[in-house]
């Protein structure tokens, strides 16, 4: 008997699960009669693939209605055409079009890929669309779209020619066997993007760059530890510091996983700076991997999401777009990286007109580059040290905009005569070079630690560059001052009582 009903039991058990399924199958089934007129009804904003498309309402109705995922595919579609273009263009390849661009729009993919060869290169950064035409049967689509784009060509080391407008075109798309492509593109009209520059008066900045001594470079941001950081800013603040330079890495600022969490963090930090008397220079893009034109649309949707939170921030007033680009001229190319400087600076002035903006050289060789679309001129300087003085002043000489000297440090490692130096020689060379610049408009000392854990992809893997760059803090890695941490407060004191 206790069998029977044992088996009784797990048959009512099974025919129920049964019964759940089918109703809820049911349920689904009638759900989806219900709800979803078109297949596109049904899904969801494609967030693996890229989607920049900003969509606006028709004027008129449509025979057929442009769903949210009719939005979703057709906006990825028309933003991977562009990339696939700007991809074309610089490597030469034209296969890789087929699949974006079909019909007369790919006649014209593939000869502006053959005139790019002469240096010509074509980069859409954002595009606006409003439906003008929707086939009843889903296969056509058409829209009047504004594109931000870039135009530049290259000539050899120069940049011959470069535009960044706002184009007019109406877009013909088909929806074909592999999905969406660009069948017709035509230009309807362009106008230059222009804005203001607002300039910098601001007094002159004593700062430190800084990370936390347990999370330098890539670290810095996912261990952000706000508590740690308060306590830093405050050090910084006691030594007659008025500044704080900052990194934002690329890729976590880029990262659709990680970008909220960035922007939460940044808004921390430029609060705690606030709060300490610091003013901020945020640099961005640090760490960039590569300035291939494909990705220059990603970076205007990543200074999109910053500069809101930047300009919102009374501690912020200068802004560093890309520290030393000159060093990736050689593997990028003096052309491309100075077109893509040129084209986020103008979209950075369009998006937060009242930030200054600077570009961080990497020594005083190039700090004149692009000075004409900037702020504030900036450079490194660890060149000689007797020249110093020569350097800043013949900067100085060839602009009017304010001077600053964002990186200058002495490491108290050397492997010089086979050992290693002293944290006394390195505030006694600190101490010169402080003073050596000191009528620049800003100095900051790279940096505040030393570091226990030097980040490779950064520096290199050099034991030796590792070791180096591990001893260039005015304190040890457990906050034990070192000498040249006396030299900067002196410094900063003086500096800040020359100019008031």
């Amino acid at each position: 008997m206790t069998r029977i009903l044992a088996f009784l039991v797990v048959f009512g058990v099974l025919i129920g699960g049964v019964l759940w399924m089918a109703s809820a199958a049911l349920s689904r089934a009638t759900e989806r009669t219900v709800t979803y007129q078109y297949i596109a009804d049904a899904l969801d904003a494609l967030s693996a693939r890229p989607n920049q498309v900003t969509w606006q309402e028709p004027v008129t109705d449509l025979v057929r209605a442009v769903t949210p995922g009719d939005k979703a595919l057709l906006g990825a579609a028309m933003t991977e055409a562009w990339s696939v273009l700007a991809l074309a263009q610089h490597t030469g390849d034209t296969s890789i079009l087929r699949d974006s661009f079909s019909g007369v729009a790919q006649e014209r993919a593939e000869q502006s890929v053959r005139d790019a060869g002469n240096g010509g290169q074509m980069v859409v950064l954002s595009q606006q669309a409003r439906p003008q035409f929707y086939h009843l049967d889903g296969s056509v689509f058409q829209a009047e779209v504004s594109m931000r784009v870039a135009r530049f060509v290259a000539d050899g080391d120069d940049l011959a020619y470069f535009e960044l407008v706002e184009d007019r075109a109406v877009t013909t798309l088909l929806n074909e066997t592999n999905g969406w492509r660009i069948y017709a593109h035509e230009r309807t009209g362009a106008a230059p993007i222009v804005s203001a520059q607002p300039g910098w008066t601001g007094a002159p900045l004593a700062g430190l760059n800084y990370y936390p001594a347990a999370a330098p470079w890539r670290d810095f941001w996912p261990a952000f530890d706000e508590n740690v950081i308060a306590q830093d800013f405050a050090r910084i603040s006691d030594l007659g510091g008025t500044a704080v330079r900052v990194f934002l890495t690329a890729d976590y600022f880029a990262d659709v996983d990680t970008q909220q969490a960035a922007l939460d963090r940044l808004t921390t930090l430029l609060v705690l700076a606030e709060g300490a008397g610091l003013q901020v220079m945020p640099t961005l893009f640090d760490l960039k991997p590569t300035f291939d034109p494909a990705g220059w649309a990603q970076d205007y949707t990543t200074l999109r999401a910053v500069l809101p939170v930047l300009a919102a921030s009374p501690a912020v007033t200068i802004v560093d777009l890309k520290n030393e680009p000159d060093l990736d001229f050689a593997a990028h190319g003096r052309p491309q990286i100075l077109a893509w400087l040129i084209t986020m600076a103008t979209l950075a002035r369009a998006e937060a007109p009242s930030l200054a903006l600077t570009i961080g050289w990497s020594s005083a060789d190039f700090a004149l580059e692009l000075a004409e679309i900037l702020d504030v001129v900036s450079y490194h300087d660890y060149a000689d040290l007797s020249t110093a003085t020569a350097r800043l002043e013949a900067v100085q000489a060839a602009t009017e905009l304010p001077v600053m000297v964002t990186e200058i440090g002495v490491s108290s490692y050397s492997m010089a005569l086979g050992l290693p130096s002293s944290p006394a020689e390195q505030a006694h060379d600190l101490a010169a070079r402080l003073e050596a610049l000191e009528k620049a408009d800003g100095l900051f000392v790279w940096t505040l630690y030393d570091f226990p854990n030097v980040d490779a992809t950064a520096v290199g893997s050099s034991p030796w560059v590792k070791r180096l760059q591990a001893r260039f803090g005015l304190f040890t890695a457990d906050g034990t001052a070192k000498p040249s941490a006396e030299v900067v407060q002196q410094a900063f004191e003086q500096l800040t009582a020359n100019r008031d």
